[in-house]
């Protein structure tokens, strides 16, 4: 798909703005690295961190979603890191999930999606 910016989109689903704090954490070190997430789609999330990942890097996503009462809902994520780039602040880093985002496995973030896909259509 080209954009109206002349480059080239390789990715097959549109992401969704979606900013929030998230922990990315490796699933072969004991280590976690703050960072926030920055779109999302079914098949993977973008974040921005100070500290940074190795590419195809096995990680597990953890961030959160506030009901309409205002109750925080947790969702983990289980993905591969796709890609990391050096930024002005740190890091950008791809994550794309081994399963794709339904509403039996997360719910949170299949329903924001869906809905956000309705506001845009």
């Amino acid at each position: 798909m080209e954009t109206d910016q002349g480059f080239q989109e390789r990715r097959r689903a549109v992401r969704i703005t979606l900013i929030g704090p998230a922990r990315v954490g490796s699933r072969i070190e004991q280590r976690a690295v703050s960072a926030v997430i920055d779109n999302a789609n079914r098949a993977g999330a973008g974040f921005h961190a100070k500290e940074s990942l190795m590419a195809n890097e096995p990680v597990t996503v953890c961030f959160a979603f506030l009901d309409h009462l205002g109750e925080d809902h947790q969702e983990k994520l289980a993905g591969r890191v796709a890609w990391v780039k050096s930024w002005e602040k740190g890091h950008l880093i791809g994550v794309v999930w081994d399963r794709l985002v339904a509403k039996d496995t997360s719910p949170w973030l299949a329903s924001f999606l869906d809905y956000a896909m309705q506001q845009t259509a």
